[in-house]
């Protein structure tokens, strides 16, 4: 195949793709085929003229994509030829590239191969998958991208003459600096603090699948030396249903250990460069980088017991949306702030506040009536059908006690630096966002708020997740307003807007200021995500 730049080598998959490739569609094959191995009848054999025609169909389709799969790399852009029936060449420019992840799960490291992802700033998506290729070809794209990276942005080490992506490595690799990394006690004892619903789903699932008999389960649980505890279990409904809520709580425990094992074993953070460089993993390991200067966001996470014990994770929001981690990258999966502090350091100049001021009191009543709402009708809607249901309304109480903590633990403070925010009282989440990483500016008034005169302020940045974005809720109306004014008036002054003529978004009269004695002073503490720290 021919290219746009001569003398520039045109790749293919590794040739083990194939044998991969035929191997992930057997279990599509298998599914056909069980029908036939059950039970064989007339109307089974319709399933193995099926498998047949499965067999005829993706194994020619497996050699021919693999058949029109190229790829190379130019001084300015990355490109990929695909596709059978549709043929597609996507160019992705060089710098606008952010980052190459690596991936080898069991089978491609079995086979010696990896999955190289391309990742641009923007993209929701990987925007271009190598599947698979030789892992020190992987090594060999990541280290050309990020010299042809250097030399777009005039910062190489080396002579700035036109580089062959081909011999890249040439060019030498800058000073690694480990910055972190989790020992096996540390990845096992993380697991500790949190819980995975997915072995739960699988076990469902395989129960849905075979259709054990009820009668025979029953008998193999009441047999052994719990058997007479598990038939009293079985005996009783109520029995039974505190029994099944532990079981599945234990059965969460355990697997949030394995699934955290599997996903951050010895994982290390280093510094090359001006990049941070991250691999983790035991039977898939990953690793990518993240360029310093794409990072828009630190976010910090931690939970009730976590925070007890002052552990925490810190992740990154980029430019580019990571689907998968819901818009975040973990940077560190679990420390303590003294060894993240170091880390940010080395991404922003971080000015912590030495405290955060609370939103309206307010908020309590609107959360309760809110909640309460929901469960009322819920109650009332089932009650038709189970009379008990109705009890779902001494939970009130409940309600009223987890609003006044969703209250405690929500704050925030701004300065000429940056807006920090802090939400959740489970799921704790601190937002730090610099002045200059803003993009948009908003308030916005639910038609409940209109009547408590309250608002939600919140700043939209480059990559933002849809899911999980920093927001201030349930702020007084003028305050909010008025936060929103200083902080585009900072925004301004920074040299970060392009009209300096431009005026505010929401302008309001501003009777109602905070007074600068309240506003937070500068403070180079890491606050806790679950500190009660707060000016009422």
């Amino acid at each position: 195949m021919e290219t746009d730049v001569p003398g520039v080598d045109v790749k293919r998959l590794h040739p083990m793709t194939l044998i991969q490739r035929v191997i992930l569609s057997l279990p599509g094959f298998v599914i056909l085929l069980l029908p036939v191995v059950r039970s064989p009848s007339t109307t089974s054999w319709f399933n193995l003229g099926f498998a047949v025609l499965y067999g005829l169909i993706t194994l020619p389709l497996i050699f021919l994509q693999y058949q029109r799969f190229r790829y190379w790399i130019t001084p300015k852009e990355l490109v990929i030829h695909s596709g059978v029936l549709t043929r597609r060449r996507r160019n992705i420019p060089v710098d606008r590239i952010q980052n190459i992840e690596i991936e080898r799960k069991l089978l491609p490291r079995l086979l010696g191969t990896a999955r190289v992802k391309v990742v641009t700033a923007g993209s929701d998506s990987a925007e271009g998958v190598l599947e698979y290729v030789s892992v020190p070809e992987a090594n060999r794209i990541r280290e050309a991208i990020r010299i042809l990276q250097l030399h777009v942005q005039g910062d190489d080490p080396g002579e700035t003459t036109v580089l062959d992506s081909s011999v890249a490595p040439a060019v030498a690799t800058p000073d690694v600096q480990p910055l972190i990394r989790l020992t096996l006690e540390r990845v096992l004892l993380s697991g500790v603090f949190r819980f995975s619903l997915l072995y739960i789903a699988i076990i469902f699932s395989a129960l849905q699948l075979f259709e054990p008999d009820p009668e025979v389960l029953a008998d193999f649980l009441t047999r052994g030396r719990f058997g007479e505890w598990t038939a009293m279990v079985i005996r009783s409904p109520w029995m039974a249903a505190f029994g099944g809520i532990v079981a599945a709580a234990l059965l969460s425990w355990a697997s949030g250990i394995l699934v955290n094992l599997n996903k951050f074993y010895d994982f290390r953070l280093s510094l090359e460069g001006n990049r941070l460089h991250k691999k983790h993993g035991l039977l898939t390991i990953a690793e990518g980088t993240i360029p310093l200067k794409k990072i828009q966001t630190l976010i910090y996470r931690t939970n009730p017991l976590m925070s007890r014990f002052g552990w925490r994770a810190l992740e990154l929001q980029t430019m580019g949306l990571n689907v998968r981690e819901h818009g975040h990258q973990v940077a560190v999966p679990f420390a303590k702030a003294a060894e993240i502090r170091p880390i940010e350091k080395l991404i922003f100049p971080v000015v912590w506040p030495e405290r955060l001021l609370p939103v309206s009191r307010l908020t309590i009543r609107r959360m309760s009536i809110r909640y309460g709402f929901v469960l009322a009708a819920i109650a009332t809607t089932v009650s038709f059908w189970w009379q008990p249901a109705v009890w779902a309304f001494t939970l009130i109480p409940l309600i009223i006690a987890w609003a006044y903590l969703q209250y405690r633990h929500h704050g925030y403070a701004a300065s000429d630096h940056a807006l920090v925010i802090r939400r959740g009282f489970i799921r704790r989440m601190m937002w730090y966002i610099p002045i200059e990483k803003f993009h948009v500016f908003y308030v916005t008034q639910s038609i409940f708020q209109r009547r408590l005169n309250l608002k939600t302020f919140y700043v939209d940045t480059a990559g933002a997740s849809a899911m999980h974005f920093p927001m201030i809720v349930d702020l007084p109306a003028d305050q909010a307003d008025l936060l929103l004014r200083q902080l585009f008036e900072v925004y301004q002054k920074s040299g970060h807007a392009d009209d300096s003529a431009i005026q505010p978004p929401v302008p309001t009269d501003g009777r109602n200021t905070i007074p600068d004695t309240e506003r937070p002073g500068p403070s180079s503490s890491l606050p806790d995500p679950g500190d009660r720290e707060q000016s009422n």
